[in-house]
């Protein structure tokens, strides 16, 4: 699972490339709202993180639909 927080100095380059070149990433999620790090205590992104690890190793769907996909890359970066 490759997990993406939104933040100012993020490179977003560097995790997709991740997800363009890895078969082994099978879910992918972007966490609007979430800075520097995941489980920052600010408002529900400690939740939202635990949620979203804990169904991935339960092996349960994820809270949300996977995003973004290796389709999604470059509107993701804009490009």
């Amino acid at each position: 699972m490759l997990m993406i927080a939104e933040c100012s100095s993020q490179l977003r380059e560097g995790a997709t490339a991740v997800l363009a070149d890895d078969p082994g990433v099978r879910r992918t999620r972007y966490t609007p709202g979430v800075g520097h790090r995941m489980g920052n205590g600010l408002d529900d992104n400690n939740e939202r993180a635990v949620a979203v690890i804990t169904a991935f190793l339960q092996g349960r769907p994820a809270p949300l639909p996977d995003y973004p996909t290796r389709a999604d890359v470059p509107a993701f970066l804009g490009i």
